[in-house]
Order: C-alpha cells, then sequence, then structure tokens
C-alpha cells in the first residue's frame, strides 16, 4: 500500500507537551518535510490554518490514516479528540480544509527511530462529498419466509399462523416470489421463530433480514473517466472511451431505455436530471410513498454517472443520453437497508419495464430472498449490474456474487485496481471507480470513490447498447460489454479485473 505522509516544510518537531512551539509558513508549491520518528514512534507538528487560507481552501494529504491523525484545536488535542470529517481525494489521498481559525496539530506514527521523508501540496478544490454519518446497527427483528409451492397444508398453516399471532408479528408479501415478511417486536421473537418455521416441512426456506449498505458541461473537464487526458497525474487512454463511442454513435437513433437506480433514492429536482427521471415509475420502499427523495446522496451521485443531461452548462454529462431513470429508494438516510426491501425494489423495478437494474449496495451474507429476486429479474429479461464491494477483499460482496448479475469493481486513473475494490471468482467487468464527479444530497457536485461508482458506469453502457438495438437480450448484452473490455493485469480473464476494464467505444463497435 502506497504511504505517502504529507505536511509542513521547516516545522519544529514538537512532544505532545510542547504544543506551542512555533511554526514555520507552509511554502505554496509541494514541499517534502525530512526527520526522525522519536522514541515513542510519533511526530507532532503545529498547522495554522489562517497562514494558508489565502493560498488554497485545503491541504492534501495522500495517507494511510491510520499513519496520521489532525486535531483542529489545542484543545482537542489535549483531549486526543481527532478530526474525523476527512474527504478521499484519489485512493489514499486525504484532505484536510482549512476552516478553522487558531492552530491545528498534526501527529505521524511510524517505527520508532527511524526517517520519514513527507511531501505535502496545498490545494483549491471545488467542494467535495463530505463522509457519510457513522453506520447505526440494525434493529429490525423480522424473517423472510419462502413457502414451498402446494404443500401448505391447512393444518400446518394453522400452526403457522398461530406462531406468527403468539409471537404478534405482523406479515406482508412480496408478489412474484411466493415470499412473505414476519416482522417481530424483538429479536428473540424473530429467533424463536425462526427456529420454529425452520422444522416445517411447508416451509422452503427462512432467513433473518439483513442490513444492505451503501457497499460542454461547467465539470466536464474533471470526469476523467468518460475522457482520460492525464489530468491530475491519470494515465492518458485510461477511461472508457467515450469520445470515440460518441463520434461513432453520431447520426444513428437511440431508443428511450429504462434503468432502475436501486439505492438512495434520487433528486429529480436538479436541472441536469431535468426529463431524465420517472417520477410517475418510482417508489420509496423506506417511507411507503410514491414520491422519491434521496436524504443520503449516494443514489444522485449514481444517477449523474448514468443519464445527467449533457450540453446545458449544469455540471456533468451521463453516459446514456436516452436513459429514463426509475427512483427506488431502499436505503435510508444513513445509507442503510433491508434485504426485503431491497428484494421488493428488485421486483418493483421488473414490473415498471426497467431493462438494467443498477445495484450500487452490498451485504455481508447470502440472502436467498435477494437471490430469487434476481433470479426473477433474469427471467424477465432484465439485466443486473452490481458493484463488487470496497472492502478490499478477495471475494466479491452480495449480492454482485449471485448468479445472473454482472459485477463491476473499480479502477483509477492510471488503469489499475483501486485498493478498496473487491475482487476474486466472479468478478465480471472492471469501470472507473475513483474520485468520480456527480451530484450528491444538497445539489453539490462532488468527488466519490467506491465500486458504486463503477457499476453505474456499466449499468449505463449496457443500456446504451439497448437503446442502439432495442432487441438485444441481457444474455447478449453482457457478452458485448466481456468480448470489449479493455484487457488489464494477468492477460485474458483474471480474478482482479474479470474480462477487464469496460470500454463503450468497442462495445458500440460489435453491435450489429
Amino acid at each position: 500500500m502506497k504511504r505517502i505522509l504529507p505536511l509542513l516544510l521547516g516545522v519544529s518537531l514538537l512532544t505532545p507537551s510542547a504544543v506551542s512551539a512555533a511554526t514555520t509558513p507552509l511554502p505554496v508549491t509541494s514541499q517534502t518535510l525530512r526527520g526522525t520518528y522519536d522514541a515513542s514512534g510519533r511526530a507532532v507538528f503545529t498547522l495554522p490554518s489562517a497562514l494558508y487560507i489565502e493560498r488554497a481552501t485545503h491541504l492534501e494529504f495522500d495517507l494511510d490514516r491510520s499513519k496520521g491523525s489532525i486535531y483542529t484545536s489545542k484543545t482537542n488535542y489535549s483531549k486526543g479528540t481527532t478530526y474525523k470529517r476527512y474527504r478521499q481525494l484519489q485512493d489514499e489521498a486525504l484532505i484536510f480544509p482549512l476552516s478553522w481559525s487558531g492552530t491545528q496539530y498534526v501527529v505521524f506514527e511510524g517505527k520508532p527511530g527511524t526517517r520519514y521523508q513527507i511531501p505535502f501540496i496545498l490545494r483549491k478544490l471545488q467542494p467535495l462529498l463530505p463522509m457519510k454519518p457513522s453506520a447505526t446497527t440494525s434493529k429490525t427483528a423480522s424473517l423472510l419466509v419462502k413457502m414451498k409451492h402446494g404443500s401448505l397444508k391447512q393444518s400446518v398453516s394453522t400452526s403457522l399462523q398461530a406462531t406468527r399471532s403468539s409471537l404478534q408479528a405482523t406479515r406482508s408479501s412480496l408478489p412474484g416470489l411466493s415470499l412473505e415478511e414476519w416482522t417481530f417486536k424483538t429479536k428473540a421473537a424473530a429467533t424463536q421463530a425462526k427456529r420454529y418455521l425452520e422444522r416445517s416441512a411447508a416451509v422452503d426456506y427462512v432467513e433473518h433480514t439483513q442490513t444492505v449498505r451503501t457497499a460542454k458541461d461547467m465539470y466536464r473537464p474533471y470526469q476523467w473517466s468518460l475522457q482520460n487526458t492525464g489530468q491530475r497525474k491519470g494515465k492518458v487512454g485510461a477511461d472508457i472511451q467515450y469520445a470515440a463511442a460518441l463520434k461513432r454513435l453520431s447520426g444513428k437513433t437511440l431508443q428511450p431505455t429504462l434503468v432502475a437506480v436501486v439505492d438512495t433514492g434520487i433528486n429529480s429536482t436538479y436541472a441536469d436530471f431535468a426529463g431524465r427521471v420517472r417520477t410517475d415509475l418510482g417508489y420509496d420502499f423506506i417511507r411507503g410513498k410514491t414520491s422519491v427523495t434521496d436524504p443520503d446522496g449516494h443514489g444522485s451521485h449514481v444517477a449523474g454517472i448514468i443519464a445527467a443531461n449533457a450540453d446545458n452548462q449544469y455540471g456533468i454529462q451521463g453516459i446514456n443520453p436516452a436513459a429514463s431513470l426509475i427512483p427506488i429508494r431502499v436505503l435510508d438516510a444513513n445509507g442503510q437497508g433491508s434485504t426485503s426491501d431491497v428484494a421488493r425494489g428488485i421486483l418493483h423495478a421488473v414490473k415498471k419495464g426497467a431493462r438494467v437494474i443498477n445495484l450500487s449496495l452490498e451485504m455481508d451474507e447470502k440472502s436467498r430472498a435477494i437471490e430469487d429476486a434476481i433470479a426473477y429479474a433474469y427471467q424477465k429479461k432484465v439485466l443486473v449490474v452490481a458493484a463488487s464491494g470496497n472492502d478490499g477483499a478477495k471475494t466479491i460482496s452480495y449480492p454482485a456474487r449471485y448468479a445472473h448479475v454482472l459485477s463491476v469493481g473499480a479502477t483509477d486513473r492510471k488503469d489499475v485496481r483501486a485498493s478498496f475494490s473487491n475482487r476474486g471468482k466472479g468478478l465480471d467487468l472492471v469501470a472507473p471507480g475513483v474520485e468520480i464527479p456527480s451530484y450528491i444530497g444538497d445539489g453539490e457536485l462532488a468527488y466519490s470513490s467506491g465500486t458504486s461508482m463503477a457499476a453505474p458506469h456499466v449499468a449505463a453502457v449496457a443500456s446504451l447498447l439497448m437503446s442502439l438495438k432495442p432487441s438485444l437480450s441481457p444474455s447478449a448484452t453482457e457478452k458485448l460489454l466481456k468480448s470489449s473490455a479493455r484487457d488489464l493485469g494477468t492477460k485474458g480473464y483474471d480474478t482482479s479485473y474479470g474480462y477487464g476494464r469496460l470500454d463503450v467505444n468497442r462495445a458500440v463497435s460489435l453491435v450489429k
């Protein structure tokens, strides 16, 4: 893992007790601080933000967060209260805004007595995506129960109903999957009911619901994933070849194609989304309403990548100019939701005519309910695209791991797999997923990184191919995407890059 620890040139090395030592102003140009970690393995520096604010908005730290901490005041330094709201710029980089008064403190940690070299740089940046709130533990006490077709005898049915009644459960159905969700007042009651149901010959399977999370326009020059000219130390051409694809598509007719974004919702009031969000087809499963909001911003970010309006001087350009988006909210303001709502969201997308479903979400364990919902979508000729997950693991997350899912990992500006991107058996493609600009919940354009950003690149291109040739089946579309991908890593298929990095120009060229 790359570990470059940035900060201050010519600043006196401090001990924790010597926090009042003088500081030297930070130069505007990039510099490198050199020194030796003390006997405790620490190097402590003062950072008076007011000295730099006229020249920059942020300091850039290309930093392993576990090796450095920032304190926004002398009081917080004394208390050990670190600054938490770092913002990610590119893979390992952290951004610290110069917005505080007084003096800040920066502490680096390493092996005692070893030398360090710490580059730093001042930046003038547009707003970046704030950190999400800390995840909360799900308090859901519910079961997903699937009955065996034709085997539910009246006596068994009565017994099951009695169990549900005695444990004070409410019931709701998932039409199309023969599934019911039984919701209990306590987890203990749900666990007790699960033990009983598993012994019933009438039950195919029963599982606890689990938490799913969130696994020429003004800003077009920042969209390196569409055209990488080497900006911000990127590799020229390490993009999805969108500029070439637009030339190839010139003069061709694109038919409208529905893409469902099963996520935190979409804020349809943005000018860049005008005419692109089918609010009449959407649904908010968190609030139980047909009107869909996006208090988190994740879904709006995904939506912008797929279908933001082009050439209107507002922000960014989406990939498929013929895509219409179905906003389906299954995740709350903290980016969390339940497996039951995700399954419902998939079924809703199919019912409303989606050709492609984007799932930029992940969960830790297998859910047969979601697996059934995806299988149902496949039977109905709907392509499901899912993010591989952001744990840097050697196995991809669910639901990307299921059959009938096009699973997508993330690459950076240099055509290298992002360090956070899950890889492993079943990975199909990779696409740009580091420092991708799009919309967030309050209308700001902001960068975000994750396989959540890579998946909508693939979903958008899949829908673009279907817009170009509406008769394309999901399997044919998937085959085109895989065969046209730019091979990276080991020659041929490999578990780090799948079949390769998404290449829309090649894919379009193969549509006959």
